[in-house]
């Protein structure tokens, strides 16, 4: 178990996607970016060691992450315990961000049409949205391996009714989130259950085109966790769903 998740997100950064920014060419130096559902912060202040960013802002509903997280980002990145969908454009410099991040969060938000729409909103001409989650019938979509004890390595678990697969888990809190917190994760996925179907028939309502689009096997941070090597996945419709332990996309405003 990841011990410093502000050194890992910041890892993950650093290994993933600013590789990934750069092989697309997209510069965040005096820009604005969002981080949302930011965790420790460490994702975006990585990127602000980086790159000199105009305006960096990470938001997060958990106090005690933002409390921590804010103690070790530099100075310039703002974290803040906010609800993504009260964000307005005019707090910003530019009117807009330039980059928004929604790393592993949206499958965690219910209403994942409308965060799409708000984001895409949010989103300056130009700019780019990135988005990462675990497809909700993949291996461990259910996030059960966030819990404790012998189900919380049985892949695919969330497929059995809902409250057989409450019962299986438990969750009893970690270096990463307290137990009530890791529940609320769990409730959020399962009201989400975020599909790799759905995500894409999102995207023309939002006003959202695919820049570019990776499945994964073995999913990038999987090399940061486990040691594992990153192995990616071919487009096999239905096949993808059940076996990509995760996927990121890049968006464009359409």
């Amino acid at each position: 178990m990841v011990k410093d998740f502000h050194a890992y997100e910041k890892a993950l950064c650093l290994q993933g996607l600013v590789p990934l920014l750069r092989k697309r060419g997209f510069d965040p130096a005096g820009r604005s970016v969002l981080d949302v559902g930011c965790g420790y912060g460490g994702v975006l202040a990585a990127l602000a060691e980086t790159f000199r960013l105009r305006d960096a802002l990470g938001i997060d509903l958990d106090p005690d992450m933002i409390r921590e997280g804010g103690k070790k980002c530099p100075a310039g990145v703002r974290l803040e315990v906010r609800d993504f969908f009260g964000l307005e454009r005019a707090e910003t410099e530019s009117g807009g961000y330039d980059l928004i991040l929604m790393r592993d969060v949206l499958e965690h938000m219910p209403d994942a049409e409308g965060a799409l729409k708000k984001a895409a909103a949010l989103l300056n001409p130009r700019g780019l949205l990135f988005v990462s989650f675990a497809p909700f019938y993949s291996p461990f979509g259910g996030h059960q391996h966030n819990g404790s004890g012998f189900f919380a390595n049985v892949p695919w678990l969330q497929a059995l009714p809902e409250s057989w697969f409450r019962a299986a888990l438990r969750l009893r809190g970690n270096s990463y989130k307290s137990g009530q917190g890791l529940a609320d994760d769990m409730e959020s996925v399962l009201r989400t259950r975020l599909t790799l179907r759905r995500f894409r028939r999102m995207l023309p309502a939002a006003g959202l085109r695919l820049g570019s689009f990776a499945r994964y096997l073995s999913r990038p941070d999987y090399r940061i966790k486990f040691g594992l090597p990153e192995i990616g996945f071919p487009n096999l419709p239905f096949l993808d769903e059940l076996a990509c332990t995760g996927v990121e996309a890049c968006l464009e405003k359409a």
